[in-house]
């Protein structure tokens, strides 16, 4: 029975896709690196502005 369950297992654990091995793990890693740094470059682009202000 012990063997019964354990192969159940295994065989379920092999079907899982390996989502750190597949191109899909490299393309959300490139989309939140992207959006990261436009969140960058707009807080960046703020802050020149409010400073241009600010010596008006």
């Amino acid at each position: 029975m012990n063997k019964f369950i354990i192969n159940q297992v295994q065989t379920h654990s092999s079907n899982m896709p390996d989502a750190a091995g597949t191109d899909k793990f490299m393309v959300v890693v490139a989309v939140i690196a992207i959006l990261f740094i436009g969140i960058v470059g707009y807080m960046v682009s703020l802050d020149l502005k409010l400073k241009k202000l600010e010596k008006k």
